[in-house]
């Protein structure tokens, strides 16, 4: 049987800086995602996410089947800002001008359609980090 310090070894871990979310309406298309992805970046630049959502260091947590977003302060894995199935990630989206931003797309019950999607966007902190071949 793994020891949890074991477990936490082999969970896999990004640097990264979280800027934001937001959900989707139900009616939004392949082709909106980037200026979906470009409007919460924007609401984050000016201030305008919230005194809840300013864009923080973070780290992405693989522990199968979680992703667990933790903050980069917190040596407790257990303290996490969100975490979900990693089935539930329906879509990944790179940002072609600048390679450093991505977003991912999260949908609420993977097995209705029409069930509530959340789009999920970070920055890396090394921009040959590869997230999405990971995920």
């Amino acid at each position: 049987m793994e020891s949890h310090d074991e477990k936490e070894k082999s969970d896999k871990r990004f640097a990264l800086t979280y800027i934001g979310w937001s959900l989707l309406d139900r009616r939004t298309t392949l082709p909106m995602l980037p200026w979906l992805v470009a409007e919460i970046r924007r609401r984050c630049e000016k201030g305008d996410c919230g005194p809840v959502m300013q864009p923080r260091e973070v780290h992405l947590v693989l522990c199968s089947p979680f992703v667990r977003c933790v903050p980069s302060t917190s040596n407790n894995s257990s303290v996490f800002i969100f975490e979900h199935k990693a089935q539930l990630i329906s879509r990944f989206i790179h940002n072609s001008n600048d390679l450093t931003y991505f977003a991912y797309l999260l949908r609420g019950q993977p097995d209705n359609p029409e069930s509530e999607m959340s789009c999920h966007v970070f920055k890396a902190c090394d921009p040959n980090q590869r997230c999405s071949d990971t995920l």
